[in-house]
């Protein structure tokens, strides 16, 4: 061959090695993954893979080609389909379905996720045992994945939100079956619900969920694995009660959060209140709760006051009963009043012998946190078990305690009062039957724990006409009385100090005699005592009669008796002066003195 013919061949060869390098590049634009399908060639025929195949035979292939990296595959053996990328904006998730695989087991709803690098290497998907249908893993959004839309479909959907101040409920749509009797699957970690393939490996069961999903935040739930309750869904917008289930437990200042569990041990016969159960964070674990032993119904442990709780209303209830001070009025009731504490204490009616009283009646009291349950426990609610959980303000515990405990004890009080007192009676002892009427209510309430704060007894009113007319009458009667009294007071005063005037007066003669027998001696003051009075003796202007027997009456002849008595009485006695005859004529003048 001559080397023109060589320079040829060669040219021709390179040229035709051209055409074919060019025929078989393939360079994927930007934003695109490149699927394969292989036109001619030998069939494996693996059964497991009908329609994509993980190995190098015809069919459409498991292996992409990426975006911007030049392949070259044998002309005519092989076509290459450009597909966008699969993009998951942000706010979103991404659910995958797979188009070929090994088939599930009978009964799993989700086929288990395999290491594949979130389904863009559907070669090691397909080898490593990837399941066909719906998987349990997704894809997080605000990123993009370079899959092979032939194996894998993508459907976009939003991330789950549950709105702040609520609670969202889980069911688990696959899972192993509940054991019979049992309201709510096993609790497992699964990172809130947003690792499926965790959820179905560690046993999740399906149905209701135990643990809440709590409000203002997103979460990447898979929806084909669990559906989420939120307040955001249409149907439990137009659903007043199971959006207010739905809501947050925000206990107010002044009350006590009365818990009812809706699951649990049963109860024995006799236990009224369960018993305090340790680890559950007042009842945000309820799987602790029944792992310990927890009861159903009434708890002993109450949710305190000024605090939230995310709690699952499909387990819990949760009771609102007031630990603020309550005032209680016997009074009359109108409807607008029938949700009050005290709607069924109407105004007191008494009759005392024959006479109707109406009675005003208050009384104040407290219920401590720690009697709460009680009251609950025995005098019950409104709502049946399955009406569901939540909050609830029900007053119908507290309105029965205050009527059957309360208002009884204050019935039958005033019924002893009717048959046995006196209208008088009652009207006088209106202040002793206030203080007996208090001691009463104390001990009736103390008995369940509650403490009798005040006690107030008010005016009372009658039907009656005559009860107000005999009323004028005792009072006018018993207010003459009270006059009768204060003068006869006066008077016995105004005795009591005559005689002090009298007594002094006395005691004032006495103690100038005393003066004058210190100054003069006896006998001369006695002497010029005499003389004294004498001389305030009235005489007669006209004498008329016998003169000399006047004469024997004047005051000069009794001044001389008197000094012939008192030498007689110094000479019969020779140790003194005057002796005792001196001493008896002072004696006998100052007897002769007035009081």
């Amino acid at each position: 061959m001559t080397p023109f013919l060589v320079i040829l061949a060669l040219a021709m060869l390179g040229a035709g090695a051209s055409v074919v390098y060019r025929a078989g590049r393939w360079i994927v634009p930007a934003g695109h993954v490149g699927v394969v399908r292989r036109v001619r060639g030998p069939a494996y025929g693996d059964p497991r893979f009908r329609r994509v195949t993980p190995y190098n035979s015809r069919g459409i292939h498991a292996v992409t080609l990426p975006p911007e990296r030049p392949r070259w595959l044998f002309p005519g053996l092989y076509t290459v389909e450009y597909v966008p990328r699969v993009d998951i904006p942000e706010g979103s998730l991404g659910l995958v379905t797979a188009l070929e695989g090994k088939r599930r087991p009978a009964g799993q709803r989700l086929g288990m996720p395999v290491p594949c690098d979130d389904f863009q290497d559907g070669r090691t998907f397909l080898l490593n045992g990837g399941e066909q249908g719906r998987q349990a893993a997704t894809l997080p959004g605000d990123a993009s994945y370079y899959i092979n839309t032939m194996l894998f479909e993508v459907e976009v959907v939003p991330r789950t939100y549950v709105p702040s101040g609520t609670v969202g409920l889980v069911l688990a749509a696959a899972g192993k079956v509940r054991a019979p009797g049992r309201p709510f699957g096993r609790h497992v970690e699964c990172d809130d619900f947003q690792d499926g393939a965790a959820f179905l490996r560690a046993g999740g069961e399906q149905g209701r969920q135990l643990a809440v999903l709590a409000g203002g935040t997103y979460y990447d739930i898979n929806p084909s694995l669990f559906e989420v309750i939120t307040t955001d869904d249409p149907g439990v917008r137009a659903d007043e009660a199971t959006a207010r289930q739905l809501r947050e437990i925000d206990v107010p200042v002044g009350y006590t959060g009365v818990v009812i569990t809706l699951d649990g041990e049963e109860p024995a016969e006799e236990e009224k209140v369960g018993p305090r159960i340790a680890g559950h964070r007042n009842y945000r674990l309820p799987w602790v709760f029944l792992e310990h032993g927890g009861r159903r119904g009434v708890q002993g442990e109450t949710l305190k006051e000024g605090t939230v709780y995310a709690l699952n209303p499909w387990f819990v209830r949760v009771m609102l009963v007031p630990t603020y001070v309550l005032n209680m009025e016997w009074s009359k009731k109108d409807s607008a009043m029938k949700g009050n504490y005290d709607a069924k204490l109407e105004q007191i009616d008494v009759t005392i012998q024959g006479i109707r009283l109406q009675v005003d009646l208050s009384q104040t009291l407290r219920i401590p946190p720690a009697v709460a349950p009680t009251l609950v426990s025995e005098f019950g609610s409104t709502l049946s078990a399955d009406a569901g959980g939540g909050l609830v303000d029900d007053p119908l515990p507290v309105q029965r305690f205050v009527d059957r405990v309360l208002g009884a004890t204050v019935a039958t009080y005033f019924s002893e009062i009717a048959a046995g007192a006196t209208v008088k009676e009652f009207l006088s002892g209106y202040l002793e039957i206030r203080t007996d009427l208090a001691a009463q209510v104390r001990n009736a309430l103390k008995g369940w724990g509650v403490e009798a704060v005040r006690t107030n007894l008010g005016e009372f009113e009658s039907q009656d006409s005559d009860f107000y007319t005999h009323r004028k009458e005792a009072f006018a009667m018993e207010a003459r009385g009270d006059v009768l009294a204060i003068e006869e007071r006066n008077v016995d005063r105004e005795v009591a100090i005559d005689k002090k005037r009298m007594e002094g007066e006395r005691l004032r003669l006495i103690m100038a005699l005393q003066a004058e027998i210190d100054v003069f001696g006896q006998e001369n003051a006695v002497v010029m005592r005499m003389i004294r009075e004498m001389s305030n003796l009235p005489v007669p202007e006209v004498i008329s009669g016998d003169v000399s027997q006047y004469l024997q009456s004047m005051p000069l002849q009794m001044v001389r008796d008197l000094l012939l008595r008192v030498r007689r009485a110094r000479a019969d006695d020779p140790l003194t002066e005057g002796g005792a005859a001196a001493r008896e004529v002072v004696e006998s003048v100052t007897q002769e003195l007035p009081e």
